[in-house]
Formats: structure tokens, sequence, C-alpha cells
């Protein structure tokens, strides 16, 4: 299982970085500025930090590949 949840997290950066790479900077700043505001607008109450916090979670997810077969017969 940790083979198939490697390539899925090698496979999802692949992903990520080809899109990534057609941005510039003025619209990946563009895009954190958006993100941020969104925090901010859904969660009045984070700090600072707190919204920071929040936004580098978003960033690092950890993907998991889930076996729908073994998990139906389980």
């Amino acid at each position: 299982m940790s083979t198939v949840s490697n390539f899925t997290e090698r496979f999802n950066l692949f992903l990520y970085r080809q899109h990534i790479r057609k941005l510039g900077p003025t619209e990946i700043e563009m895009a954190r500025e958006w993100c941020l505001a969104l925090i901010r607008r859904e969660h009045p109450g984070f700090t600072e930090a707190e919204i920071d916090a929040y936004y580098e979670n978003l960033i690092h997810i950890k993907y998991i590949a889930v076996d729908e077969w073994t998990r139906r017969m389980s």
C-alpha cells in the first residue's frame, strides 16, 4: 500500500508542477491572496497567524489512494 501511496503523492506533485509552471508570479500571488481572503471571510475569528497556518495546511495536503474494492469487501 505504501508503494501506491508513494506513487499517488509523486503523481499529484507532478500534476501540480505542470499547472503551476503555466502561471506567472502575478497569477500565483493573485491566487494566494484570493485564498487568504476566502479564509478570512469564512473564519472571521482567526488571527493572522491562524490564517497563515490554515493556508499552509491547505497547500501541503497528504494524498492517500483508496483501494475501493478492499474497502467494500472488508
